[in-house]
């Protein structure tokens, strides 16, 4: 004769806690079925009565106590086998009444997988043999109920005590993130006040030194040494406005492109404004956030073209357009177009290989530093468009 599988009902109103012995029994050859109280463990063994009850003991709407002396004192139910799995701590007072209502074991949790499948064993064999009968009778329903009533009252003050250290463990651990949160913040302010003041110093330097620039070619007299010193202020100038620009913003870390472009570019246009000619500029360009690592190089880029148009692209014009355009590619990264509608460059001359300082600077910080590439279109004006990739974008 083949034994049929036993099949044990689990009680816990913690999911967790069903999965784990859920997982056990089911790979160990049992039947299991699960309740979440008593009452609801109670309706399942009425319709499907079972071999084992396994039940932890505090537990919402039926605890494990009235579940017990329920299943024990009924006459279909009371030789289903009955364990206390539980974390609820048992006095004397409550072990006495557990065996009374006629458990078979009461275990405190966790206990090892191998001992809780030894244990339901062992009380399967006894039942199996007739050991199991209870040597202690029933109390009467007076002595069960005033017994019950003072067990819960017990494990109730003790669940609260425990709730309560955890409450002020909680809170302890709230004050102390909050000095740590108070301490990161001030440090970070910190930083923020010492990466401002770089920023400021830094730009008061750059300015020092295009004020020297000035200074020396006012002093010498000279135009083509003053011509130099001039486009090398305006190279200092164009790094310096980053760190300006940094500094009064909130974020430290990052500018918006139309905001940069706009202050560099009305910059240049006042510095090489004269009487002869009138210049219009063009400005679409999306606020794109870019970081100090790359708006510096791309603003001496955009320094060397605009410095380039506004010197050689309108000699005989009395009006003079200048176009710059900037939005997102499909690639994350930016593509800039930056042109005019000046005469433009003859046939013979190639500015990608020209060897001019200013050219030299285009390319280098491009192709080598930005990583990009330039494409120059010579008609109806000379017009730059500049395609960056998505290491130019702060993310």
């Amino acid at each position: 004769m083949i034994d049929r599988p036993k099949k044990i009902l689990l009680v816990d109103d913690k999911p967790e806690n069903l999965h784990m012995l859920d997982s056990l029994l089911s790979v160990n050859g049992f039947l299991v079925e699960k309740a979440v109280n008593g009452k609801q463990a109670l309706e399942f063994a009425h319709k499907n009565p079972p071999d084992m009850i396994v039940a932890d003991v505090l537990m919402p709407v039926m605890d494990g106590f009235e579940l017990c002396h329920k299943i024990k004192t009924d006459k279909i139910l009371n030789e289903t086998a009955f364990i206390f799995y539980t974390a609820s701590y048992l006095d004397k007072r409550d072990e006495e009444l557990a065996l009374s209502l006629g458990v078979d074991r009461y275990l405190l949790k966790p206990q090892e997988p191998d001992v809780l499948l030894r244990v339901f064993n062992e009380v399967f064999e006894e039942y199996a043999s007739g050991e199991h009968a209870n040597i202690i009778p029933f109390p009467l329903e007076k002595d069960y109920l005033r017994s019950h009533n003072e067990s819960l009252i017990r494990m109730l003050e003790k669940k609260i005590d425990q709730l309560d250290k955890t409450h002020l463990g909680l809170l302890n651990e709230i004050s102390i993130r909050k000095k740590a949160e108070e301490q990161l913040k001030a440090s970070i302010l910190e930083k923020d006040i010492l990466i401002k003041e770089v920023y400021h110093r830094t730009k008061n330097n750059m300015q020092v030194i295009v004020g020297l620039f000035d200074l020396q070619a006012r002093k010498r007299g000279d135009q083509s040494l003053e011509a130099i010193l001039s486009e090398m202020s305006n190279r200092i100038y164009s790094m310096s406005m980053v760190h300006d620009l940094l500094y009064r913003s909130k974020n430290l870390y990052e500018l918006k492109l139309d905001v940069y472009l706009e202050s560099l570019l009305n910059h240049l246009l006042l510095l090489y404004e004269t009487e002869k000619i009138e210049l219009k500029l063009n400005l679409s360009v999306e606020s794109i956030p870019i970081n100090i690592q790359h708006a510096v190089p791309l603003g001496m880029v955009i320094n060397e073209i605009i410095s380039n148009s506004l010197k050689y692209a309108f000699p005989d014009l009395s009006q003079g357009e200048i176009t710059v355009e900037a939005k997102r590619n499909d690639q994350n990264g930016i593509s800039l177009k930056i042109g005019d509608n000046g005469i433009g460059l003859s046939d013979e001359f190639n500015p990608l290989k020209g060897e001019t300082l200013g050219m030299h600077i285009i390319r280098m910080v491009i192709e080598n530093q930005l990583f990009g590439e330039i494409i120059i279109e010579n008609d109806a004006g000379l017009v730059y468009t500049l395609i960056l990739p998505d290491l130019l974008l702060d993310r």
